[in-house]
Order: structure tokens, then sequence, then C-alpha cells
């Protein structure tokens, strides 16, 4: 079994032809020879089996969902705002709303004044539900037209079922 380069002529064997290894380049004889699971033409010392991971097959995996549910409807989550439906003077505390829901005491307010300023206010209570009324420090220091835009910053409007 040994591996080297025939240095003299070889003698004729009937059906036993000379083959050069596809991977070392050696000469050897075709009985000596061996075909590869790649398909090459190696000599002894270069064959080897296929690899047994090369005949692992992979299970199949089930991606279907147990129990779908529908895809919930697109729901914008963000600050509860409201608007004024009359004009407020400056030193006021109560504001007249078009809607005071999930409006309560001690929530953070911002009131968008004539002059386009936000004046941050604190709830002090909401005696009815289109009334607001704001604390005597956050008192309006400023006119506020009909239709302003009032936000309530300490609540945050979730989905609505």
């Amino acid at each position: 079994m040994g591996r080297g380069v025939m240095s003299h002529t070889p003698q004729y064997i009937k059906g036993d032809y000379l083959q050069i290894c596809d991977i070392c380049g050696f000469v050897m004889r075709s009985s000596r020879s061996r075909k590869r699971w790649d398909g090459l033409l190696v000599c002894e010392a270069d064959w080897e089996p296929q690899h047994p991971q090369d005949f692992v097959r992979g299970v199949k995996d089930r991606q279907n969902v147990e129990e779908p549910s529908p895809e919930s409807v697109d729901t914008i989550i963000g600050p509860l705002t409201t608007t004024t439906t009359a004009a407020i003077n400056a030193g006021a505390t109560t504001l007249f709303v078009a809607s005071s829901t999930r409006f309560s005491a001690a929530d953070v307010i911002g009131v968008t004044r004539s002059d386009g300023d936000v004046q941050r206010c604190v709830v002090s209570s909401v005696p009815i539900s289109t009334q607001i009324v704001v604390t005597a420090g956050t008192a309006m220091r400023g006119a506020v037209s009909s239709g302003a835009l009032i936000v309530n910053y300490s609540a945050v409007s979730g989905p609505s079922y």
C-alpha cells in the first residue's frame, strides 16, 4: 500500500490500467483505485466515506397558529383632548368645553390661548360634563377663544371597545 511515483516503466498487466489520483496526483493501478462519494477517482490513502451529517434530514416544523385571533383595528393612543365652546377671559378659572369626559381633579392640562401660547393648568374639579375648573394659581393669564384646543397631559386615551 505504499504511495510513490513509479520511477520505472510499469509492467503491463492485462485489464489493470494506470490512473492518476484526483487528490494527490500519484499514479496507481486501477485495481488499487476507488471512486469516492463525490465522484473523484482516488488512491486508497485519499478515499474517505461520505460524512454521516450529509444524510441528516430536517424535521418539518409546524408554523401554524393554533387559535388565531383577528387583527385588531388600529387605534391612536395619545393625549386626551377637547375644545372650548365659549370664549374665556383672562383671570377666569372655569372653562366651558365640548366634553370633560375622563378629565379629573389634579390632571395637568394645556390650554391654547388666543395669542397662540399654551398655558399649563391644574384641574381643580369637573362639576359637569361640559365644564372644567382650574386652580386659582393656574387661572387664565390671557384670553382664550371659542374652539381652542385643550390637551390633558395626565390622561392618555386608550383603545375604545
